[in-house]
């Protein structure tokens, strides 16, 4: 070994690498081009992603908007139901002082009570004279009425009678359609009975006001 030989240094060694052929291929096909190629047939896919993606954030920022509207409304009814809660509460506790019974089984029975006193006061305000009177103006000659009788608080009627034949019983549901307190008759049925007369039987409904 030759020791006035100048030490080899890390960066010549390396150049020297350099020079060698690796398992007898060229330096060529090691070399790789990290540039970038602008190809024109991804230009549409591209910018369908693009599209893709701005849409996907806008429906997530939709969505989020529209939970919090229904966390605020949610809030809202509760907030509503709460009040609603405290002037119960405090109406209940006033009714008691008064000496007025609230529970659940007088409230639901109130209902029938106030219908039974509309019956009552719709029987106390009820003309039979009017309705007797308007009922004389339909009436054909040759008709004659055997029932009158009055149901729901005097606003439905039902009549039976005879007439001497159909073209009566027909003239007198004319009439009575045609009249101002009588409204929508039915003819529900006739028949003709023992004695040679039409029996039929009516429905119809009664406003004394006239409506």
């Amino acid at each position: 070994m030759n020791r006035n030989a100048a030490p080899l240094s890390v960066g010549r060694l390396a150049a020297a690498m350099m020079h060698i052929p690796l398992l007898g291929r060229s330096r060529d096909e090691f070399d790789v081009n990290l540039s970038s190629r602008y190809r024109s047939a991804m230009a549409p896919i591209r910018a369908v992603l693009v599209t893709g993606c701005v849409f996907l954030v806008l429906g997530i920022l939709w969505n989020i908007g529209q939970a919090g509207m229904g966390y605020r409304e949610a809030r809202a009814i509760s907030a509503e139901l709460d009040r609603i809660r405290q002037q119960d509460t405090q109406l209940i506790a006033e009714a008691r002082q008064e000496g007025i019974d609230l529970s659940e089984g007088i409230l639901q029975g109130l209902p029938a009570e106030v219908n039974l006193a509309n019956l009552l006061i719709e029987k106390r305000v009820f003309s039979w004279t009017k309705f007797l009177t308007g009922l004389e103006q339909v009436i054909p000659p040759r008709l004659a009425l055997s029932s009158v009788r009055l149901e729901q608080g005097g606003t439905m009627v039902h009549l039976l009678g005879s007439a001497v034949n159909l073209e009566d019983i027909t003239a007198f549901t004319v009439g009575l359609q045609d009249h101002p307190t009588f409204k929508d008759p039915v003819l529900a049925q006739h028949r003709l009975g023992t004695n040679g007369l039409v029996e039929f039987d009516v429905t119809l409904r009664y406003s004394q006001a006239g409506l």
